[in-house]
């Protein structure tokens, strides 16, 4: 809507009225008059609080249509005022726009007129309006309190800041109707302020964007369901229980992972809040759905979830639960676990859309983990808007645009109506972009309840915990590829199918007897995508180079590395494991799909499934001989590919030395091979444990690629 011209304005009071020797401005002060002595100013004193800015956006005017941009922490900052319209309804009364800010974020409330000002106090919260009711802590000079009547609305009156002061402004009467599925019919407000008649009556207070089509909103807000500021803190209490009982502190521990020298353990993004991929212990909220079962907020990857040993749940007061693990949700960073006993406090979901509570008073509880301790505020919340999601479902956004990143909302009839949960990106991880989702919204409670309710058909088969002989497979196609370049794309003619270059891979090399030799997938072919069965979306093959391999591996200095910078050098042959591979055991062994690929520079599509590969480097079974401070692995498919060993030859490779060993005193460098001892054949780690254990002298004869000699150490 444009801001309507006052010139225009008064020319229409003028063609309603007696032809009079007014000036036209005269009428539009005469429509005002009325009302203007109940139109007050309501300021806020914000500050922080332990150290935390007040979160939010500056946007609670009821008038303004200049949407302000400026954070709650800017207004600190700049030793500014939030400032809002209020309606004096009564003496000692005001009526304005309810603000969502954290008490804790509030020093003071002023509410001022043109001639004088006093301090006020929150003293309840309208229940279906947007609004709060506020006691004055004195008298208010030039403020008379608004008489509401009858009668037809011609205009909403309001008053706000407008280019550096104070104005009043007058809009005509909303004609906007709109017609929801459910048949209600609403008027929809786009300003809020009173509504007046021609003549200036005050016929009631507008702080809601949707008001019945009839007069029943007509009236003082005196009359409006409300909930006093004493009762609002007995329900707080009440909101507060419910998360001690509800809200758990869950603990879950994982096995450290298992590292490799040199390797980039951070291909990928991190999977959830916690960016630090070797915790062993991470403490994340419960939410207690049903005796039996919890929806731990956690959106773990396959590869940290494989790692998952134990599940515990703290209550506020009591014992820890053990919990075992019963699913990953596919469409949400939830962790669905079984506790080892019934557990008493339950949360009753609220069955109904986000859309019902919009500007409806709910509760708010932020509860955040640091380590062992719960930090828990309380206090409320107004849905202002709600966004269109996956499958259409409506997600709620608060109308303070706070963070919502540990907020919990509850309905007036103590429901769970909403919590914060990472959405999984149904596109599988890839180079460029993997995300497990687009960060914490604010999801209904009624959809994780459904998607609980509907296992094991809502579950990801791929995320769930394994042994940790397990933890370190992949899945492969049994190939080597070459990251697809723009240059590369347009040489090969596949510009077009591969976004100029930005997806796409060349195979470079066929292992053999793997499912792509089997296929017949040759050297040279470009992979495109895979299509998967129920995934709405392909999965771009991508794979991301590392800087670090545009080099030779260094071979001929690797006497000069001090033994410090040992796990420091990258493996001399790519990992097994890059975006392809992990997207493939994302998706799950045993899973069907369909490779799209191009050959002689026709596009041919191939029907798959998702295969374990042979064990690699990283998943190897290895050896630490303690006596000598070295750690083995057995000979594996990439390994024997780089170094140009037959798969009849012995050996083992070196994966570890420790700092000042015998081994490293020796002249033992990483990823040498050691194929006898004492002139007997190393085969595996099972022979390199039996030679070694016997103690002694040791002859080790190795292999740094072609080049071979004898070292020669004693075991104790």
């Amino acid at each position: 809507m444009q801001r309507l011209n006052i010139t225009l304005l008064a020319g229409w009071l003028l063609a309603s009225a007696p032809l009079t020797q007014a000036a036209p401005g005269d009428h539009v002060r005469a429509a005002l008059a009325p009302v203007a002595p109940g139109m007050v100013r309501v300021e806020l004193d914000l500050q922080f609080d332990k150290g935390e800015p007040p979160t939010g956006v500056m946007d609670v005017d009821p008038g303004s249509r200049q949407r302000s941009t400026h954070s709650l922490a800017e207004l600190v900052a700049e030793e500014r005022p939030l400032e809002t319209t209020g309606f004096l309804v009564a003496p000692g009364r005001v009526v304005a726009m309810d603000w969502t800010v954290h008490p804790r974020f509030v020093k003071a409330i002023h509410v001022r007129t043109e001639t004088g000002e006093t301090t006020a106090s929150v003293d309840g919260y309208a229940t279906d309006q947007w609004a709060v009711f506020l006691k004055l802590d004195g008298p208010l000079p030039g403020a008379t309190p608004l008489g509401f009547g009858k009668g037809n609305a011609a205009f909403i009156a309001t008053h706000y800041r407008y280019e550096g002061g104070m104005i009043r402004e007058l809009l005509p009467f909303p004609g906007r109707v709109m017609e929801t599925e459910g048949q209600k019919l609403w008027r929809v407000v786009e300003n809020q302020g009173v509504a007046i008649s021609t003549n200036g009556t005050a016929l009631g207070l507008l702080l809601t964007r949707r008001v019945p089509l009839d007069d029943s909103w007509q009236g003082s807000p005196t009359s409006w369901d409300q909930v006093p500021k004493a009762r609002y803190d007995q329900l707080l209490q009440q909101v507060g229980q419910m998360s001690d009982q509800s809200l758990l502190r869950t603990r879950l521990s994982l096995r450290s992972p298992k590292p490799t020298p040199g390797a980039n353990r951070r291909r990928f993004p991190m999977d959830d809040e916690d960016s630090d991929d070797s915790s062993t212990e991470r403490d994340v909220v419960g939410v207690v759905l049903a005796p039996n079962r919890v929806a731990v907020l956690a959106a773990l990857r396959p590869s940290t979830t494989a790692r998952l040993q134990r599940i515990q749940l703290h209550p506020a007061k009591g014992e820890p639960v053990n919990a075992k693990f019963v699913a990953s949700l596919k469409d949400y960073g939830v962790i669905v676990v079984e506790p080892e006993k019934p557990l008493a406090h339950p949360l009753a979901v609220s069955t109904r859309p986000a859309s019902d509570f919009i500007e409806k008073l709910s509760y708010r509880i932020d509860l955040a983990l640091q380590g062992e301790n719960r930090v828990q505020y309380l206090h409320h919340a107004r849905i202002g808007a709600v966004h269109v999601g996956a499958r259409l479902e409506a997600f709620p956004e608060l109308a303070d645009m706070s963070d919502t990143q540990n907020a919990f909302l509850v309905s007036p009839k103590m429901e769970l109506v909403a919590f914060p949960v990472d959405a999984r990106n149904r596109n599988r991880p890839t180079a460029r972009r993997n995300r497990m989702g687009d960060g914490a919204d604010l999801t209904p409670a009624r959809l994780i309840l459904r998607a609980i309710e509907g296992l094991p058909a809502t579950a990801d088969p791929a995320n769930i915990p394994v042994g940790e002989a397990d933890e370190n497979r992949l899945a492969w196609l049994g190939t080597e590829l070459q990251a697809m370049t723009r240059e590369l794309a347009r040489a090969n003619q596949v510009s077009e199918q591969t976004q100029d270059g930005g997806s796409g891979a060349m195979v470079t090399y066929v292992h053999p007897g793997s499912p792509a030799a089997k296929a017949g997938i040759p050297p040279g072919a470009i992979l495109l995508r895979l299509r998967v069965p129920g995934e709405p979306v392909p999965i771009e093959v991508e794979i991301e180079d590392d800087p670090r391999r545009g080099q030779p591996f260094p071979w001929e200095r690797l006497d000069e590395v001090p033994e410090q910078y040992f796990e420091r050098l990258p493996t001399p042959w790519a990992p097994a494991e890059n975006a392809f591979t992990r997207a493939l055991t994302d998706l799950g062994f045993g899973r069907k799909f369909t490779l799209e690929y191009i050959v002689d520079g026709k596009v041919r599509q191939l029907d798959l499934e998702v295969t374990a590969s042979p064990a690699h480097y990283d998943s190897a079974p290895k050896y630490k001989a303690e006596s000598v401070g070295l750690t083995v692995r057995d000979l594996t498919y990439d390994v024997r590919r780089y170094t140009q060993r037959r798969a009849d030859e012995p050996g083992v490779i070196v994966s570890k030395i420790e700092a000042g060993s015998k081994a490293s005193i020796a002249g033992i460098k990483p990823f040498e091979i050691v194929t006898h001892i004492n002139d007997q054949p190393v085969a595996n780690i099972q022979e390199f444990e039996t030679r070694t254990k016997t103690g002694g002298e040791l002859r080790l004869s190795v292999k740094r690629m072609a080049k071979g000699r004898i070292v020669t150490l004693k075991a104790d």
